[in-house]
């Protein structure tokens, strides 16, 4: 087996950005076998304009609507976007829906992506996955806000994960709750057991609409539930945030990885770390901003979640809604609206807290010896700044 020495203008090892250049020491199949200084390094050394990276970690993406590219308009707000993905999923879009998710799987390789955490409420984009050289966690998603339904709704998601388990294995695959306003508190608590020890995804107070729901039983969520046929003769308000809620129903030891967090509060924050402490949880918070941005025009609280100290992971949520699957593009979106936070901070979350929250750390996220994390070579910053000129490319 034969070894590389891999040297850029610098070097992001997951954790933090060397002061000085440094060698990237691995196999001709990316394996880590350190890093050293020049001078250690010897001869043979390959030198490169840029900043060598981990491999990006797409923790929350949806496959299976890739061939909805382009078919929502932006800007159509929560209630209106969720109507047409139900409404047109499987048959709208343009494209093949195998194609489509083909042509996605390949976009995110080219874009430095090596790992993916994706929802799937059926096994359509399970060829593709198989046959892709990217690393997939399976989110079998489960939804049913009708109660009495609940039973009936985990067996027809055990079917889906059964499927993904006997191709991916069981490691990779989990079953978990759509979102708080789509699952039914016996639902959640039978996906509690379910999920226990595995890393579970869930959609996480979207908008302020689905707290309102939950607090007083108003607001726009009410018209998704007429326009579905839902009788809410069952459900009463629960006097307390969506979050506030549900995040008790969760109670086993094991990861919550908590996706958009548009309307969550400080109060949210401080009662997820108390569970998180208190239950041996640990709980991610998946940013997806161009998504936000593309259906309600707003970004989740960033600079309140970096203040409470949260582990915070990026995605890039469906082509649905969004115009590309890109960590990069992801990155210097929250760079453009929160200038303060520092490259080396940005590409952690793109990194090794996202090989956390999928539990692949042990392979994933850093340049440690031994993993097989993927090379980014990273070009065209501008002073530790993602710009428009800013490329991404990937080595091994």
């Amino acid at each position: 087996m034969g070894y590389r020495k891999i040297q850029a203008d610098r070097l992001f090892d997951g954790e933090k950005i060397w002061d000085s250049p440094a060698v990237l020491i691995c196999s001709d199949t990316g394996i880590i076998e350190a890093i050293l200084s020049e001078e250690d390094a010897g001869e043979g050394i390959e030198r490169h304009e840029g900043l060598l990276c981990p491999g990006f970690v797409n923790t929350h993406c949806h496959l299976e609507l890739s061939h909805m590219a382009g078919v929502i308009p932006p800007h159509s707000g929560m209630i209106d976007f969720l109507l047409q993905v139900m409404g047109m999923r499987g048959e709208g879009g343009v494209a093949d829906p195998n194609s489509a998710a083909r042509a996605a799987d390949q976009q995110m390789q080219a874009g430095g992506i090596v790992a993916v955490g994706d929802i799937s409420n059926n096994i359509s984009s399970l060829p593709v996955k198989a046959g892709s050289s990217l690393y997939y966690h399976n989110f079998i998603e489960v939804s049913g806000f009708n109660p009495d339904r609940a039973e009936d709704r985990l067996q027809q998601a055990r079917q889906v994960y059964n499927g993904m388990s006997r191709v991916f294995g069981e490691d990779c695959v989990s079953l978990v709750p759509h979102a708080p306003y789509s699952v039914s508190k016996p639902l959640f608590e039978a996906l509690n057991t379910a999920g226990q020890h595995k890393c579970l995804s869930i959609h996480n107070q979207e908008s302020e609409a689905e707290n309102q729901f939950y607090q007083s039983k108003e607001g726009d969520f009410l018209r998704l539930y007429a326009t579905l046929g839902l009788n809410l003769d069952f459900f009463s308000p629960y006097r307390a945030s969506s979050l506030g809620t549900y995040i008790p129903w969760l109670s086993l030891p094991g990861s919550i990885l908590l996706v958009h967090n548009m309307a969550t509060s400080r109060a949210d924050i401080a009662l997820a770390q108390a569970q998180a402490a208190a239950l041996r949880q640990e709980h991610f918070w998946c940013l997806c901003p161009r998504a936000n941005l593309y259906i309600q025009q707003s970004l989740p609280p960033v600079s309140l979640l970096r203040e409470a100290g949260c582990t915070i992971t990026l995605g890039t949520d469906s082509l649905a809604s969004n115009e590309s699957l890109s960590i990069l593009a992801e990155m210097k979106t929250i760079g453009d609206h929160f200038p303060e936070i520092p490259l080396s901070e940005l590409l952690q979350w793109a990194t090794a807290n996202g090989s956390k929250a999928l539990h692949i750390a042990d392979r994933f996220g850093k340049f440690d010896p031994g993993k097989q994390p993927g090379i980014l070579l990273i070009r065209r910053l501008d002073e530790d700044k993602i710009t428009e000129n800013t490329s991404v490319s990937r080595w091994l």
